[in-house]
């Protein structure tokens, strides 16, 4: 048995492929979805799937859903801590109930293979914790695919439609992706894809719940204004999402609906002791206005993936619609409308996925955690008076196939061959040659199609030993690859000593057909002596289109050669080359192993992924903490990117300024962790839109002076109060330098600019470094900084030791547990982590 599986925000599904096809397993209750929904009972028990889902009306606070919005986070899936279950063990638990409907259905079977299905949007720490959650299900054969290849596959097998380019359309409860695909003969091939995270139906009940069922309530119930805060009432907003969530769907059959539930199913009194309920109108089209605003985004991604790869919308047959969310009918229209196209609803949009997965499954031969394409050619032999080589397709979704023969030895004049199907179709006997094409062979049926070749005398009469059988296994449609998702790349110090500046690489484009491997050469860009006690750190971050800073990518991982990963006398010296070989296999998952030449020692060989950098939590206040912090970086760039454009931007910051309000309000009325990673994951983006704008070649100079302006500031009101007169002169000359540079405008007098506040900064920070007071202010930074640390009791065990360091007036200590704090921090938004300079740099 082959499974496919989709792990959905909302419902999730499993698919089986055996000898007999496919087969959609349903739960036990007779649904083709599973909701993806977890109960902890008053006695401890834990319930999976439909009960828990209906159990979101009276106990809230005992439910867990939509966790999948948070995988390859440490964040609670519960909504309170009473309760605690990662988001990632809440999956192993839906896939667990998943294969149990399948043994429910089919008894004990043997596995082949089960492929998980994942938003193409989801990063390495996402993809990860899914394997991680399958493994603890207790598979064992496990690969990952994107839900638009398997969405893909499934329309192609579903419609039939094998030649032409068209959409795939993803909104699913969680995330939205949107891929455009080219079918040839059946194969389907990815063009291109883009998607977001954080965007999908459970938005749209928030939505609701902001904009028509809370104001409702402050008009009807006496509450306080911050009641949100209060833990009675967040359970009352917990309730309203559950019912808020229904009556959207009960909109998409009809003009209006209701949010409503009564008081015994609240349990909830006001203030004024006055029990709570719920009997909100909600109109069809008050609900379309609501959600257009994230709707008009989907729509924004498709056109941005058509146009950057040359397409408009005629070039499109149609858009299939997949996801819970896109049987919205204003979805529908408004989709097909804006983008011109017509909408293929013969998928399923709820089941489809996981059809598509069962499909990949089966295509693939399992070995362990890896996978390789079945054959798609084949050749049988006919020995005896004549040696023959039949050549043919093995498995292929076409209907009609070519095959081969060839004659090896003793060729005999005047014989024949004939190629007989099992349903009695026939080329008839045709004249043998030394090499013979036999075309337009039809494959009667989907599965199996067997073969019989036959070689006739110049009598007519059959020759008993040439003969022999093949089969072909005509598919429902083929991947022709699977791209990658993300740019891939590793970080890099570059520049003379003092200008250093650290760059972004990439190894794997964006795009790129998996697997795909290879070795990247880099140097090592310090020493490294057995015993000393430092590290090399080769380190990969998923990197932004047009984006090189590292400041500005995610970072995925970190592989370290330890000091004391060598053998006495070992040194690895600044320049030393490093051999980076690295592979992503088609679930899109890294594997590395570094080889130095110098010492004649190779490191690793497994995954470089290091599981505790995905810590973040954005549970209660160390989340809202984390999210700030995230909006906080955002807001500055974007005001300091206002500053130095000024209207010739207006448009543009207007709009990046709308979005960023908007993660401001998301954060004024959090009582979920879902909704603080989505105010986090926007301030990212939005960082992105900034420093495209910034980097701009109108705006470079603009930019740089205002930059520029900022140091110049710093320095004067900061350090040269206490700075050497050496020092004074040698910032004021490299900002002289700097100026001139500027006003030339060139691209490489830019270039020299940057370079020369590069040094500037190098020499102030090498003053700073000479005063106690400064060591002390970074400590208190960091000592503040608690949610970016990757082992928070190690973030306060070095806080004990920072400040009896301090105490002691111990300035090299310090500098010890300020190296300690900095190195348990792996989130790329913090500028003091990201600004250490890399520990490698070109070949």
């Amino acid at each position: 048995m082959h499974l496919g599986i989709d792990l959905g925000t909302s419902n999730s599904a499993i698919y089986g492929y055996d000898d007999a096809g496919l087969r959609l397993f349903k739960t036990v209750k007779g649904a083709d979805v599973l909701p993806s929904a977890l109960l902890i009972d008053r006695r401890g028990g834990l319930h999976v799937g439909e009960t828990a889902y209906d159990q979101l009306a009276f106990s809230p606070d005992r439910v867990a859903k939509g966790f999948k919005r948070l995988m390859g986070t440490s964040s609670n899936a519960f909504p309170t801590p009473e309760h605690s279950i990662t988001p990632e063990e809440a999956s192993s638990e839906i896939i667990k109930a998943l294969v149990s409907q399948v043994r429910l259905a089919a008894g004990e079977f043997p596995l082949e293979g089960a492929v998980v299905t994942i938003p193409a949007a989801f990063n390495q720490m996402q993809s990860e914790a899914t394997m991680r959650a399958a493994q603890a299900a207790g598979l064992s054969k496990i690969g990952l695919l994107q839900e638009p290849v398997a969405a893909a596959l499934a329309s192609i097998a579903e419609t039939g439609e094998r030649n032409g380019v068209f959409l795939i359309y993803d909104l699913g409860g969680g995330t939205f992706d949107v891929a455009l695909v080219q079918s040839t003969g059946g194969h389907a091939t990815i063009l291109a894809h883009a998607g977001k995270n954080m965007l999908g139906g459970q938005d749209h009940d928030r939505i609701l719940v902001d904009n028509i069922l809370r104001p409702w309530l402050e008009a009807t119930f006496s509450l306080p204004s911050n009641f949100h805060a209060v833990p009675r009432y967040q359970r009352l907003l917990r309730i309203g999402r559950h019912f808020a969530e229904r009556a959207k769907i009960e909109l998409s059959v009809r003009e209006d609906a209701r949010i409503f539930a009564d008081e015994g199913q609240i349990g909830v009194s006001d203030d004024a002791g006055s029990p709570i309920y719920f009997d909100v109108p909600l109109m069809r089209n008050d609900f379309n206005q609501l959600i257009s605003g994230t709707v008009d985004e989907t729509v924004a991604l498709c056109r941005q993936v058509l146009q950057q790869n040359g397409y408009q919308s005629a070039d499109i047959a149609r858009i299939v619609m997949i996801g819970g969310p896109s049987r919205i009918p204003f979805v529908r229209t408004r989709t097909s409308e804006e983008l011109g196209i017509k909408l293929d609803l013969a998928s399923d949009p709820m089941t489809a996925v996981a059809k598509g997965a069962a499909i990949f499954c089966e295509s693939r031969i399992w070995s362990g955690q890896s996978s390789e394409a079945k054959p798609v050619r084949g050749a049988v032999k006919i020995s005896g008076p004549i040696e023959l080589r039949v050549d043919h397709p093995s498995r292929t979704p076409d209907a009609r196939i070519r095959v081969r023969v060839r004659v090896q030895s003793n060729f005999v004049p005047g014989c024949r061959i004939q190629l007989l199907a099992q349903d009695g179709w026939t080329t008839g006997q045709i004249d043998l040659q030394e090499e013979v094409a036999l075309n337009d062979i039809p494959l009667a049926q989907a599965g199996n199609n067997d073969f019989r070749v036959t070689v006739f005398d110049a009598a007519g009469q059959p020759i008993g030993e040439a003969l022999t059988k093949f089969s072909v296994v005509r598919l429902g449609a083929a991947a022709s690859g699977i791209p990658a998702t993300q740019t891939i790349a590793v970080k890099l110090v570059e520049g003379a000593p003092g200008g250093e500046k650290n760059i972004l690489s990439p190894i794997i484009e964006r795009g790129s057909l998996l697997p795909k491997s290879g070795i990247t050469p880099v140097r090592a860009a310090k020493d490294l002596r057995a015993g000393s006690g430092g590290s090399i750190d080769v380190e990969l971050f998923q990197k932004p289109d047009g984006i090189d800073a590292p400041e500005l990518g995610l970072g995925i991982g970190v592989f370290r050669i330890l000091s004391d990963d060598l053998e006495r006398g070992d040194v690895i010296r600044r320049g030393d080359e490093i051999f980076c070989h690295w592979s992503m296999d088609d679930s899109g998952l890294i594997f590395c192993k570094l080889v130095v030449p110098a010492i004649s020692k190779e490191f690793g060989g497994k995954r470089v992924y290091a599981d505790s950098i995905a810590h973040d939590n954005y549970d209660g206040p160390e989340g809202e903490a984390l999210a700030k912090s995230m909006i906080g970086d955002a807001e500055a760039e974007l005001t300091a990117l206002k500053h130095a454009i000024g209207s010739r931007g207006a448009s543009e910051v207007s709009y990046l300024n709308d979005r960023l309000s908007d993660a401001h309000s998301k954060l004024e009325m959090p009582f979920e962790a879902d909704t603080r990673r989505s105010a986090a994951e926007e301030a990212r983006s939005i960082r992105h839109e900034v420093a495209l704008i910034r980097d701009r070649p109108e705006n470079k100079r603009a930019t740089l002076t205002a930059e520029l302006d900022g140091l110049q500031e710093a320095f004067d009101a900061v350090i040269r109060p206490g700075a050497t007169l050496q020092t004074a002169s040698q910032v004021d000359r490299l900002f002289s330098h700097a100026r001139d540079a500027i006003s030339r405008g060139t691209d490489q007098s830019l270039e020299d600019a940057e370079r020369s506040m590069r040094e500037a900064v190098a020499v102030a920070q090498a003053d700073l470094a000479k005063r106690p007071d400064f060591w002390v202010a970074v400590f208190r930074d960091l000592e503040h900084e608690g949610h970016f640390a990757i082992n928070k009791a190690k973030h306060a065990a070095l806080v004990g030791e920072g400040q009896a360091a301090i105490e002691d007036q111990n300035i090299q200590e310090l500098g010890r547990v300020i190296t300690e704090m900095q190195r348990n921090m792996f989130r790329t938004e913090t500028s003091k982590r990201a600004a250490a300079l890399a520990s490698i740099m070109p070949h």
